[in-house]
């Protein structure tokens, strides 16, 4: 058996993206929403600076791994990078059916990895995918239809940066949440809606006696003039 040197240890930015419902398709459209998966993360990337000798990337077959060296300002990262990607999403789904978008998840950490002669590991980037991966996540983006991607960001990345830079990340649109899996707490945005939506537990004990949602809209809809609110929906008299 080859014997290798110790682990290398590097601090990285993970940017973990992953597409929802990608293993229910047959190999040849799997395989086209790869190639659009890669041409919209090339393009943001491009957009934001962040150059190729920048990044390691490692496929996972209905997403990607990426490890952005520390040289590249966090920054660039929660705020330029993101805003470019979900500009490309747009576009690329400008053109599509909502049953044939293109929805991501989008997991963003900070930390230490540790590179041997496998790939990477540690402590760190197990965490990255377990935000990537929560049902708190999933259960969430799947009640918005019309979100093009949800990203989660763990607690460090946004107390370290995000909710710092309010302009630049859209820290407001972020949303605590407990991550079971890692018993910690992490933040959600859905990009294109002021709130991701309450847990169903937390939509329960919103509910009136009579079990009616008192919760408020998410969507990012804004209404001139006066307005008439009928049971869960908000008319425009205008």
């Amino acid at each position: 058996m080859n014997q290798s040197g110790p682990p290398v240890t590097e601090y990285r930015s993970m940017v973990l993206v992953d597409v929802e419902g990608s293993t229910k398709l047959p190999d040849p459209a799997q395989m086209e929403v790869r190639k659009a998966l890669y041409e919209i993360l090339d393009e943001a990337f491009g957009k934001a600076g962040v150059s190729e000798r920048h990044q390691v990337r490692e496929d996972r077959g209905d997403g990607v791994m990426i490890l952005v060296d520390s040289t590249v300002p966090k920054i660039h990262l929660a705020g330029t990078f993101l805003g470019q990607l979900v500009s490309s999403l747009e576009e690329h789904n400008r053109s599509n059916a909502l049953s044939d978008w293109l929805r991501l998840r989008i997991a963003l950490h900070v930390g230490e990895v540790h590179r041997d002669r496998h790939g990477y590991g540690g402590d760190a980037l197990n965490s990255a995918f377990r935000l990537l991966d929560a049902e708190e996540l999933k259960s969430r983006f799947k009640e918005i239809q019309r979100a093009q991607c949800v990203v989660i960001a763990s607690d460090r990345l946004f107390h370290d940066l995000i909710r710092h830079h309010p302009d630049e990340t859209g820290a407001a649109q972020y949303r605590e949440i407990t991550v079971e899996r890692i018993g910690k707490p992490a933040w959600i945005r859905v990009p294109g809606f002021t709130r991701p939506p309450e847990s169903p537990a937390a939509e329960k004990k919103a509910s009136g006696p009579g079990g009616a949602k008192t919760a408020g809209m998410t969507a990012n809809t804004l209404f001139a003039g006066p307005v008439t609110a009928h049971r869960d929906f908000v008319i425009n008299n205008d």
